[in-house]
């Protein structure tokens, strides 16, 4: 297709001059010429497709980079023939990315890979762009604790040098793994939240515009306790002396509390391993999202790569006795 001819129903769109020009100057500085010269008519043509599809919307010689090197990789790293079947199909794009970009950054990958996949918008048919794939910047969800590294966390809990450390250490724990709370629920929540009784432990997150409750785990309810016991229902239930809700407390703390054997505590990875036990042990995602806070399932879907395959007699008796029939 010439350059600025694309056509959809009544409108259309025409490349202007110094696009085009930029399209046919462009020269990469990594590619080798002989590799370019293959290479260059094809790569030119879908980048001019692509301008024209989107009217233009992107920087030039931004996308020209792209496309090039992603066709330099395909066609000479991964020997795949020069088709734009082929070359933009999605799974191969994600398997650029993957593989061919080792020196960029998430985010420079992210941007690389918006550039193909509105070239694939472009220059393919809708029934060939059907594979879903899933963002690269900041995806990577905090790897949950183990079971032997939470018995580090225990350990390292114990080993404070204070009493007081100890108690504001092991109430963490029991914020992140026995109740899923993020760093902001944690700073902000007082000992009149915390409720005990016959059933167990509640906590009562009234953050504004966050009000949810979120039973313990039995395994983390005596932490709780203990700071019903050890301190004032008008305390922080952590820092209890501190002057207010200081969002680099926390890490500060962290900090000077020594890690147990190179296993240190992160907010993001105790809540994780909140998240996937509750996941493993069946409770139902209503209530979990409710008690996590979620508005979306997102981050459950996220941690999903966590979760323990069930065997297949495990699958089939709990998809068989469901606890309400349909």
């Amino acid at each position: 297709m010439p350059y600025g001819c694309y056509r959809n129903n009544d409108s259309s769109f025409s490349l202007t001059r110094s696009t085009t020009l930029e399209i046919t100057g462009y020269r990469p500085a990594t590619i080798p010429g002989p590799v370019w010269n293959r290479i260059a008519d094809f790569t030119r043509d879908v980048a001019a497709d692509t301008q024209t599809r989107h009217g233009n919307r992107f920087n030039t010689r931004d996308l020209m980079g792209a496309i090039a090197h992603h066709v330099h990789w395909v066609t000479d790293a991964a020997c795949l023939p020069l088709d734009r079947s082929v070359v933009f199909h999605r799974d191969v794009i994600e398997d650029y990315i993957a593989h061919g970009t080792p020196t960029l950054g998430p985010g420079s990958r992210a941007t690389r890979r918006s550039f193909l996949l509105r070239a694939a918008e472009a220059v393919l048919p809708d029934d060939e762009r059907v594979t879903r794939l899933y963002p690269h910047h900041k995806d990577a969800p905090a790897r949950p604790y183990s079971e032997f590294e939470q018995r580090a966390l225990r350990s390292w809990a114990v080993g404070q040098t204070t009493a007081q450390r100890r108690l504001d250490c092991h109430t963490i724990l029991a914020l992140g793994l026995g109740a899923g709370l993020g760093t902001a629920d944690m700073m902000s929540l007082r000992v009149e939240q915390i409720d005990a009784d016959d059933q167990g432990v509640v906590i009562h997150v009234t953050r504004p515009g966050v009000e949810r409750d979120v039973p313990v785990l039995a395994a983390w309810e005596q932490p709780l306790i203990n700071v019903l016991a050890a301190r004032g229902l008008d305390d922080w239930v952590i820092g209890a002396r501190r002057a207010g809700v200081n969002k680099n407390w926390m890490t500060q703390f962290l900090r000077r509390a020594l890690p147990e054997r190179g296993v240190t505590v992160e907010a993001a990875r105790l809540r994780n391993t909140w998240l996937v036990h509750h996941i493993t042990a069946g409770t139902p995602l209503g209530p979990l999202a409710f008690a996590a806070g979620l508005e979306t399932f997102r981050t459950i879907e996220k941690v999903l790569r966590y979760v323990p395959q069930p065997s297949h007699d495990e699958a089939r008796a709990h998809l068989r006795h469901a606890m309400a029939a349909v």
